[in-house]
């Protein structure tokens, strides 16, 4: 049975605890309560897990309730200020479900008071009463963001046959961003690289088909390419995947390559063609 906001006599347990758990892009959190004060049980590591798990894009929590959610208004009161404070820059902000099952001592009364904590922190968040429901609204929710690599028609060089390969290079990148697990992440990183390296093979076979003036300078840059594509394999395999650092590798670097190098290509290639 549920007990009301306003009991005083209920005493903390002493198995009171707050506990971390990151796979891929979701923070799972474990709380066992009743909780006297939920904000002093935090651990101080949530600064870091906060950090890392913002620079890879929109993330996930879902926060499951054992043992009892009770906790006193001036805790719960606590707990909003806390949220407002940690979340005040909305790009950290994470997509959050709370998960109170039906059995949950004190779950159907705390509920809402926790609910509305985080929603006047301005975070995304809902209430579920099953761990998998929740996953999956979270894994829904953060697989879906903006990015800088999304292709766009006009990023097209002039090639039919080149332009279909950036727009696929540029669909795998999402995926690895939009990965919610490591596991997701690793697989789809390694299909992005060994596309890129199929793609760039594409292009160096049509230069040498075309006896292509700048294919050593070209050819050079397609290297660079691969080189820095796997540094940022080498984070993802650690679980340390920056979403800026695969915006910039495809979003700067190589759409500056596509403007100058694939566009002077291409040109080249349309010309030798039409002399035929």
């Amino acid at each position: 049975m549920g007990l009301p906001t306003g009991s005083s006599d209920v005493t903390p347990k002493v198995y009171d605890q707050v506990e971390y758990r990151v796979k891929g892009r979701i923070l799972h959190t474990t709380l066992r309560g009743p909780f006297k004060e939920l904000v002093e049980e935090i651990p101080a590591i949530i600064n870091e897990l906060v950090q890392k798990l913002a620079r890879q894009g929109r993330w996930g929590q879902i926060v499951t309730f054992q043992q009892s959610a009770y906790m006193p208004p001036a805790a719960v009161r606590n707990l909003g200020s806390y949220l407002k404070v940690r979340y005040a820059n909305p790009e950290t902000r994470p997509v959050i479900a709370l998960v109170f099952t039906t059995d949950l001592e004190a779950g159907v009364t705390m509920a809402p008071e926790y609910l509305n904590c985080y929603l006047d922190a301005g975070i995304n968040s809902r209430l579920f009463e099953d761990y998998v429901s929740a996953r999956d609204w979270v894994e829904a929710e953060i697989s879906h963001f903006a990015t800088r690599i999304e292709w766009k028609d006009r990023y097209k060089i002039g090639d039919q046959e080149i332009d279909e390969q950036h727009r696929e290079l540029f669909k795998r990148a999402v995926y690895v961003l939009a990965a919610t697990s490591h596991e997701g992440q690793v697989i789809s990183a390694m299909r992005l690289f060994q596309y890129m390296r199929t793609h760039l093979s594409h292009e160096e076979e049509l230069m040498r088909r075309l006896q292509y003036p700048k294919f050593k300078v070209h050819a050079q840059e397609h290297q660079e390419m691969l080189r820095r594509l796997n540094v940022v394999m080498v984070k993802i395999a650690h679980e340390d995947l920056v979403k800026t650092d695969l915006e910039e590798l495809l979003g700067d670097w190589f759409m500056a390559h596509m403007e100058t190098a694939d566009t002077e290509l291409a040109r080249f290639a349309n010309a030798a063609r039409q002399k035929k």
